[in-house]
């Protein structure tokens, strides 16, 4: 697959590869709206299968740990230390404040850990390429009347009703998604007027991913096809037709790796 910037559509073939490549993956800075992308991301079929989640995530720790084995630990031990002590889950804590009751779709569901932790007025629902992941899932969703579906979300989308959904989540979700654009517009027919999205992506504008540079851990090969800063993020949901209703400093702060946001359908 060769694509063209997902977030400008520019074409971008006749740019220098970005140092941070990795042969034979082939990542561009977009010379129009400066997005670094992956510009011939793996199909479908092969995220599905050779390079499903369950498969590489295992192995990403582990090299992870080889390259760096005092940072990784320490990150740990620091991502440990706040989860214990303020024993707050963010995601529930979102969706309980945001989401009027009803079903809710996880795009990217894995085995459907996330929305099995939601209180019972919230109906589960997932979208998830890996076969093997989205039957877990179901088997979980099914018990609270929900359901998890089998493939890619511009695929399954439709399969829904219009306006079905009370609110839709995508955390590690957009920076492995080909066409990003065209699922938030595809998102917007299924949710109800005045649903929200919550979404959680690498924060490629973090102090960490400019000390650590090309060693940030934010890099996945092939999987994370699309590296978003804050402005880069905000554009692409006001242009697919969302109003950003939470996106400040504390959501995008720059010492972390990740960004939250939360947005509205117009």
């Amino acid at each position: 697959m060769q694509r063209t910037c997902p977030l400008c559509g520019f074409d971008n073939r006749s740019t220098d590869a970005h140092p941070y490549s990795q042969d034979p993956w082939v990542l561009k800075c977009c010379s129009r709206c400066e997005l670094l992308y992956l510009e011939n991301p793996p199909e479908y079929a092969s995220l599905k299968d050779e390079l499903a989640w369950e498969k590489t995530y295992a192995a990403e720790l582990a090299k992870r740990r080889r390259r760096n084995p005092v940072l990784y630990h320490l990150g740990r031990a620091l991502k440990f230390v706040p989860e214990r002590l303020f024993k707050r889950d963010k995601l529930v804590s979102w969706i309980r404040r945001y989401f009027a009751p009803g079903p809710v779709l996880d795009v990217g569901c894995a085995g459907g850990h996330t929305l099995n932790r939601l209180p019972p007025e919230f109906v589960p629902y997932g979208i998830e390429l890996s076969e093997e992941l989205c039957r877990l899932a179901n088997e979980r969703f099914s018990l609270r009347g929900g359901r998890a579906l089998a493939g890619d979300a511009l695929s399954v989308l439709p399969k829904f009703d219009a306006g079905f959904f009370a609110g839709i989540i995508m955390t590690a979700f957009l920076e492995h998604e080909p066409n990003p654009r065209s699922v938030l517009e595809a998102t917007i027919r299924v949710m109800r007027p005045g649903a929200r999205v919550i979404v959680k992506v690498p924060n490629y504008a973090s102090w960490n991913r400019l000390t650590r540079g090309k060693n940030w851990c934010g890099f996945r090969f092939p999987e994370h096809v699309n590296y978003f800063a804050p402005a880069q993020l905000t554009r692409l949901f006001t242009e697919s037709g969302y109003r950003v209703k939470r996106f400040g400093l504390l959501e995008r702060f720059p010492t972390s790796d990740n960004m939250w946001m939360l947005a509205e359908r117009n």
